[in-house]
């Protein structure tokens, strides 16, 4: 079991503006669990999931592949699946990656 307490959940910068993470668990594989805070306008660039991957919106709105989601949805992206990212308002997600991600764009 894997046990992470909201006290003890640690937010970091990510390499992009307005985006922070959370990792909840990570795998062998490059892979894990994790929180993703976006302020509102913040883009994540476009990415692979080599092993797919599990997005549910916690609060907020955003964007993911053309696809407007909003709090309470949940999407799948089939392995080998590319998209991007943007937040139409502040936003929270729970992702789960089993095989982590590639960034497509510089």
């Amino acid at each position: 079991m894997v046990l992470v307490t909201s006290e003890s959940q640690k937010w970091r910068a990510t390499p992009y503006a307005g985006i922070e993470l959370c990792l909840l668990r990570q795998n062998e594989e490059k892979g894990g669990a994790l929180l993703l805070k976006l302020a509102a306008g913040a883009r994540f660039p476009l990415h692979d999931h080599p092993g797919g991957e599990e997005v549910y919106v916690v609060e907020g709105a955003v964007t993911i592949g053309g696809r407007k989601l909003a709090a309470g949805d949940y999407l799948w992206t089939e392995p080998g699946g590319r998209h991007d990212a943007s937040a139409d308002r502040d936003t929270l997600l729970f992702v789960s990656s089993p095989k982590g991600i590639e960034i497509l764009e510089k």
